[in-house]
């Protein structure tokens, strides 16, 4: 019977897991060097910085996340790069003692649903000798091109005409529980970017927002018990307006009335940059009632907390027969002091490569 999994964003502490997962690969295929365990270590380790390196380097939306098991049990992880023309698995591994347990199907089912939903293929090269190609068939992937070691595989979402509407109550779950995964991947992803701190792990004392917690420079998200992916953004933007010293504070102190319509903005910004639907941020459980007023506000050009961004020198003021360059912004994290002539020049070349 599979074990079903979670999945989350990989971290620092993951290190050791992953290098795992490379070396169970590669000392396969070293064995007839017959090196002895000391001669092969640091060969793995070498080989294994020179992967990470060379996926960090080939891909700009690298979403590099761990399969658990239900009780957090580390026993894989999936590298995935959103493209605009496709989504590519860069990297699918589950431990040796894991497998034919489910569990790599489990992962590339939750990336072919998240494909689904955006209307892309899903790619990945395999080796010929793999015999994970035989899996990747059974899912529905397809040659597409091949060299005398390896082959292009591919899977196409299933065309609108030719779909039939979701039946059960499970089914609804997958897709729903899919896209709540990408969209957290994606929200960590841009934090780590832009400089704060993420934590994973149980929170016995949460904030106001379920399975958000906020730590000096950042969160800590207990993904089992977040419900709402973009409660992510807007706690993160409470974080992101304040100065830099009131940001190391633990624990974050309640935040005055400019500070929160600024940390509205802010995360309104911030889905539009990540592509996110603001309706992600500004969902019907929060916001007592007033999430709708807020997106037809924003929507709008009504943009509630934007001078406050304007005068903490976030983003652009309007001036005349220039408006604001909002949603966009000149920086994602409030500096303790800004030149306002900086920020014009920032401005005007933003401008123009509007």
């Amino acid at each position: 019977m599979d074990d079903r999994i979670t999945i989350r964003p990989a971290t620092p502490a993951d290190a050791r897991v992953l290098f795992a997962l490379f070396a169970e690969e590669k000392a396969a295929e070293l064995a007839p060097l017959g090196l002895s365990a000391d001669q092969l270590q640091p060969l793995l380790e070498m080989q294994y910085r020179g992967r990470e390196f060379s996926y960090s380097q080939a891909a700009a939306n690298l979403a590099d996340e761990i399969l658990c098991l239900s009780d957090g049990t580390r026993v894989g992880r999936i590298l995935v790069d959103r493209r605009l023309d496709c989504i590519r698995v860069m990297d699918v591994a589950v431990l040796a003692n894991y497998r034919n347990r489910g569990i790599g199907t489990q992962a590339l089912e939750r990336v072919q649903l998240a494909a689904q939903k955006a209307s892309l293929p899903v790619r990945l090269r395999v080796m010929k000798e793999s015999g994970a190609g035989r899996l990747y068939q059974r899912l529905g992937f397809a040659s597409i091109s091949s060299d005398a070691l390896s082959m292009e595989m591919e899977w196409q979402p299933v065309r609108a005409e030719a779909s039939v509407n979701p039946s059960g109550a499970e089914q609804h779950d997958m897709v729903r529980r899919a896209d709540h995964d990408e969209i957290v991947c994606r929200v960590v992803t841009f934090l780590k970017e832009i400089g704060l701190a993420i934590e994973f792990g149980a929170i016995t004392s949460g904030d106001f927002l379920p399975g958000i917690q906020t730590i000096p420079n950042g969160l800590r998200i207990d993904v089992d018990a977040l419900l709402y992916p973009g409660d992510l953004l807007h706690e993160a933007g409470h974080l992101a307006v304040r100065m830099p010293r009131q940001r190391a504070m633990e624990p974050l102190t309640n935040s005055d009335a400019a500070e929160e319509m600024g940390a509205l903005a802010w995360s309104y910004a911030a889905a539009l940059h990540l592509g996110i639907s603001a309706e992600v941020v500004f969902h019907e459980h929060g916001y007592r009632g007033q999430a709708s007023q807020l997106l037809h506000d924003y929507a709008h050009g009504r943009a509630v907390g934007l001078p406050y961004l304007w005068w903490i020198g976030m983003t652009t003021q309007p001036r005349a027969g220039q408006p604001s360059i909002y949603p966009r912004m000149l920086r994602w994290l409030r500096e303790e002091s800004f030149d306002t002539q900086e920020a014009d020049d920032a401005d005007c070349a933003l401008q123009a490569h509007a």
